[in-house]
């Protein structure tokens, strides 16, 4: 069984290191997000599949704004990873928990995928499906960066990479991007719901400065 994210992937991810997470309530407002995300230096996202608009978002911004590096989170139900992999510049896939039928459509559509992972007994699923590259999340509600060092130790030797969600912010980015099997993280403040509906595009766009400036000055 190939692994669910090939290392090409993994490449483009970590080099970025910072992921955006969206959920976008008015498809209108998606390439906007983009272009500020872009001016601010984050140029890989997840957009979540929680509303009407995630869908037609994606869309416009792969096709208003192919720099972007898209993924996209929140994917829960058998049929969106086969739906997701016909979309032009989607490059990846991610799930709040670890569903073995997700992970198995992902892989036989193609999608590069990364599960989501609490507890060593998921992390173990996840390996058995051939992932090296998982979601931690909560990561701050599991108990943050102390959590994800003790729960990758006993599996370190097999070179797991991880995206820490969930509590993630400006206060901790530091510590988690000086963790090397930390691939890159993710969060929602960057670009939130408030920011977009606001449409606060120069917010939008000097939270991502702040976020590459942390990141790129710990690793």
């Amino acid at each position: 069984m190939k692994l669910t994210m090939e290392k090409e992937v993994q490449d483009a991810i970590a080099k970025e290191g910072i992921i955006a997470v969206l959920e976008i309530e008015n498809e209108q407002n998606a390439p906007s997000v983009a272009k500020a995300l872009l001016e601010g230096g984050v140029t890989v996202i997840e957009l979540a599949l929680r509303t009407h608009a995630a869908i037609p978002s994606i869309l416009r911004i792969a096709k208003e704004v192919p720099q972007m590096y898209i993924g996209v989170g929140t994917i829960i139900e058998t049929g969106q990873s086969a739906m997701l992999k016909k979309i032009e510049n989607v490059r990846f896939g991610v799930s709040p928990g670890i569903n073995p039928e997700i992970v198995k459509e992902a892989i036989s559509v193609d999608l590069p995928f990364a599960p989501g992972i609490a507890t060593p007994s998921e992390l173990e699923q996840a390996i058995s499906l051939n992932c090296r590259v998982v979601k931690l999340f909560p990561a701050e509600g599991m108990g943050g960066l102390s959590y994800l060092k003790n729960i990758n130790a006993p599996y370190n030797h097999l070179e797991i990479k991880y995206i820490p969600l969930g509590g993630v912010s400006v206060n901790n980015l530091a510590n988690y991007a000086k963790f090397s099997p930390v691939l890159a993280v993710g969060g929602s403040w960057i670009a939130n719901k408030e920011l977009i509906n606001a449409k606060d595009w120069g917010g939008i766009t000097k939270r991502a400065k702040e976020a590459k400036n942390i990141w790129n000055g710990e690793r």
